[in-house]
This record gives C-alpha cells, sequence and structure tokens, in this order.
C-alpha cells in the first residue's frame, strides 16, 4: 500500500527486477520516509507541487549530510555548524581544480573587474599561503571557485579552540607553508586561523581612529573610535607571523579593500 502522506503516481506495474536492481532512495516528506527505487518513481510521475519546501523535513538536509567537499581532491574544507570553511589559508591557481600556482603578480586589477575566469581560490597543504591580494581579487578568486569570504562571524565560529599565539606562526618573521604549524589547529579542523596572514573575511567597517585591546583579551583590536570621513576599510582576523601576543582567535584590524600587503591573505567559505 503507498503511504497516504506522499502524493505521487506511481507506475502501475512494478516488476521485480527494477525495485531490486536499484538503489533505494529514501525521501523525507512530512515527517515520513518511503524506499522508492530510481527506476520506479521520477519527475514525470509526480504531480504539480507534490514535493514543496513546507513537506520536506526540519534539518532532512543538512551540511552533515551534505559534506564539506572542496572542488578537487587538495581543496580541503571543514564543516562549521551549517557553513563549510576552507581548512587552509588559500593560495590561487590558474584553474579552479589545480592547474599552476600563481606566486607573481595577480593578473587581474586590484578592482577586481577583470578576475573573472582568470584566477581560482584553493584550500591546499603545505603551499606558501597568497598575500598580497587584494580584498577584491581575494572575492573574485573564491567566486570563480564558487565559493565566498566567511562573515566576520562565521570567521569567530571557526577559530575557536585554536591556541592564543602558542603553537601558531606569531613571532617567526615570515609566512609558513599551511598546515605546518601543527599545534595551530581549531576545535572544527581548520588550520592557521592565528597567525602566519591576518585574513580577509567579508565585513566592512569605518576607519578606525585608535588601536587597543579588548577588556577580555590582549588580543588587537583595531575598531575604536570610527573617522568621520568617507574612508571604509574591510576587516581582516587573526594577526599574522610578526604580531606577537596581539595575534589570536579575537585581533581584528582594517586595510583598504584595494590595498595589496604582504600579511594579507584569505580563505573561502560556501
Amino acid at each position: 500500500m503507498r503511504p497516504p502522506t506522499i502524493a505521487v503516481a506511481v507506475r502501475e506495474r512494478l516488476t521485480y527486477a527494477n525495485v531490486m536492481a536499484t538503489t533505494a532512495v529514501f525521501i523525507a516528506l512530512g515527517g515520513s520516509a518511503w524506499a522508492l527505487t530510481a527506476n520506479s518513481v521520477g519527475t514525470k510521475h509526480l504531480r504539480n507541487n507534490a514535493v514543496t519546501t513546507e513537506k520536506i523535513a526540519d534539518s532532512a538536509i543538512t551540511a552533515r549530510k551534505l559534506g564539506c567537499k572542496g572542488n578537487s581532491a587538495q581543496d580541503k574544507m571543514v564543516r562549521v555548524g551549517s557553513v563549510c570553511i576552507d581548512r587552509y589559508e588559500n593560495s590561487i591557481w590558474t584553474k579552479r581544480t589545480g592547474g599552476t600556482r600563481i606566486t607573481g603578480p595577480i593578473p587581474c586589477d586590484a578592482n577586481g573587474q577583470d578576475c573573472k575566469g582568470v584566477i581560482f581560490a584553493r584550500s591546499v597543504a603545505r603551499v606558501a599561503p597568497r598575500a598580497d591580494i587584494t580584498w577584491f581579487q581575494a572575492q573574485q578568486a573564491l567566486a570563480n571557485s564558487g565559493k565566498r569570504l566567511p562573515t566576520s562571524a562565521e570567521w569567530q565560529m571557526t577559530v575557536a579552540g585554536t591556541p592564543d599565539g602558542g603553537g601558531c606562526n606569531v613571532s617567526s618573521g615570515s609566512a609558513q607553508r599551511t598546515g605546518t604549524a601543527r599545534g595551530c589547529v581549531s576545535a572544527h579542523g581548520a588550520n592557521d586561523m592565528v597567525g602566519n596572514l591576518y585574513e580577509w573575511v567579508a565585513d566592512w567597517a569605518q576607519r578606525s581612529t585608535c588601536f587597543g585591546n579588548w577588556g577580555f583579551s590582549d588580543d588587537f583590536q583595531g575598531l575604536c573610535g570610527a573617522a568621520t570621513d568617507d574612508d571604509a576599510v574591510a576587516l581582516v582576523r587573526g594577526g599574522d607571523y610578526d604580531s606577537g601576543v596581539l595575534a589570536g582567535p579575537f585581533a581584528v584590524a582594517g586595510g583598504g579593500p584595494t590595498a595589496s600587503v604582504g600579511i594579507f591573505g584569505f580563505r573561502g567559505a560556501r
């Protein structure tokens, strides 16, 4: 007997072979589940509006169930709540799934207007993370790869559990290859979020006129005393390879979005 909660038009006759030889697909509708075979019900057998948002049970489709896969075996991401975040600080490449890593000048403008299909962001272990990249270029490299910059809140969720300096590259004087600071890993499995390179995030703010620390942390914060002019900055998080005690999971500063700086890098989300 067909479950009454699913409005589908099933073929009049199902053979034993096509039932047993195909993989069962479980569709959660209205809190009920029914095993269907790939050959038994197709889109042409479903009445209009038989499957709607209202009929899909809460949490039937989640990031956990879909997984957090990058664009290739080397492009690593981790799951943080409902968001997928790149495991490593990004490098840029000539193709979405690889090609050649771009280590010299970025072959598109600082404002990102001509970067479509030119540079691609990838989260790859044991390579030099890309610095000297503007906010706009990072944004476009991620867009070309089907990703985006994380918000500052998403970045903050992901960094949780990362040591506040100890084990991270905060005093070496240069950026290290991604993932080589083995003690610098968040509770969610993301590497190098403290130190190595400051990381662009999606948020912008008014330029700060003063710098200090948080009352609850010695991490650097540059969000006080907003300027009254029109000069906005894009936020960067985490500190860099020379920040010392100012680096940490709460460190936040800002840079002009067209600034190409040797201590600014990025990672992606989707």
